[in-house]
């Protein structure tokens, strides 16, 4: 985040409601960074869908308006949906929050579709990764469906983990990670992915390019 917003500030964990967190989507970056597995479909990045009775633990921070601009353009691939949460420790449901002193409302990265990337005028450099698909897979970014077998980057979902583990991490925000982010399917936790057979160390073992070793170092 700091790489486009370095003036971020309070940074703090909170729960998001209303939405899950899916591996759905396939972002051109992996592409670009060396890291996608197109041959086998394990191409897929994070977004939030909404998801009436959903939520997952995330994290909300600030950055100055002028800063705006380049947080956008880095997550064009999303739709930038206001979004409520609340404090990590707050119980409360959605209905039952006291906005000015237990939450607020956020920009949340959220599903988006290959019309409104054509709208913006960035397909070209979503196709140019799309089409190294095997083939018969589907040419899309947005709208694989819930039984194409698309599964997480494995060198993102690394990264990912990593990050989760931290010490200064909550367990909450932990837990959540495993359990209430989903598959493309919608139905299997990324804690069963895992749980399959040899696949927590095939992505332990899934180290980016030495290139990449910061970004996607955890």
């Amino acid at each position: 985040v700091r790489s486009t917003t370095p003036s971020m500030r309070n940074f703090r964990y909170v729960r998001i409601l209303g939405h899950r967190r899916v591996f759905a989507h396939t972002p051109p970056i992996f592409y670009e960074n060396g890291i996608a597995k197109a041959d086998t479909l394990e191409v897929a990045s994070l977004s939030a869908e909404p998801c009436e009775g959903g939520e997952f633990c995330g994290v909300a921070f600030e950055i100055p308006a002028d800063e705006w601009p380049a947080f956008v353009e880095r997550e064009d691939e999303y739709i930038l949906k206001p979004s409520p949460f609340v404090a990590l420790e707050n119980p409360a449901s959605l209905c039952e929050v006291d906005y000015g002193t237990q939450g607020g409302e956020g920009w949340l990265c959220t599903r988006s579709s290959d019309e409104a990337l054509k709208e913006r005028g960035v397909w070209p450099r979503y196709l140019a990764a799309i089409e190294k698909l095997p083939a018969g897979a589907p040419r899309t970014c947005w709208h694989w469906a819930e039984t194409s077998g698309l599964l997480p980057c494995p060198a993102y979902l690394r990264h990912c983990l990593l990050s989760s583990e931290r010490a200064d991490v909550p367990e909450a925000v932990r837990t959540s990670f495993l359990d209430a982010t989903f598959l493309v399917d919608r139905t299997t936790s990324l804690r069963a992915y895992l749980e399959r057979p040899g696949v927590h160390e095939y992505i332990r073992n899934s180290h980016p390019p030495p290139s990449m070793a910061t970004r996607y170092g955890g």
